[in-house]
């Protein structure tokens, strides 16, 4: 069970850290890996995934979509979950304890096991929680584009 004292700097860290690098890492996608955002069906189930706090789920699922055989067309799917698989695990070795100040060292190996998945899995459905906004967001704007241009060529048309 996770403290107050972790439960507020989890939410302090979701808004000054999380969202930042959640728009980031859709933003790097975009720009630097010529990717598309996620399609709903993809963001829609992490998000899902997430929210049952159960770390090893959302470890398993992530794992299974990186591992998964991508058509060509679906590439960026694959792209997106690679670099999801590895914040997920410099989150979880490097910065749960030593930048987040999170874990209390409090507690055997099994405590502290425990105390690193329930962490985690706090930290994780806040950061899809922003993901699974930005993508939206970038979703809806290619619609409207999709749509400005649909209407341009029926104005040029008539």
């Amino acid at each position: 069970m996770l403290s107050e004292e972790q439960l507020n700097r989890i939410a302090l860290l979701s808004d000054e850290v999380l969202y930042p690098e959640a728009v980031s890492l859709i933003r790097q996608l975009l720009d630097e890996e010529d990717c598309e955002p996620l399609p709903n069906s993809q963001i829609n189930g992490l998000h899902a995934i997430s929210l049952a706090l159960n770390y090893q789920a959302l470890r398993d699922f992530v794992t299974h979509q990186t591992e998964r055989n991508w058509s060509a067309s679906k590439r960026n799917i694959e792209i997106f979950y690679q670099n999801l698989k590895k914040y997920m695990e410099s989150m979880q070795k490097k910065r749960l304890k030593t930048e987040f100040h999170l874990l209390d060292d409090q507690g055997g190996v099994q405590a502290m096991r425990a105390q690193t998945e329930e962490l985690m899995a706090q930290l994780m459905a806040e950061f899809i929680q922003h993901l699974v906004a930005e993508n939206s967001r970038l979703l809806g704007e290619q619609e409207q584009q999709k749509e400005e241009k649909k209407e341009g060529f029926s104005r040029r048309e008539r």
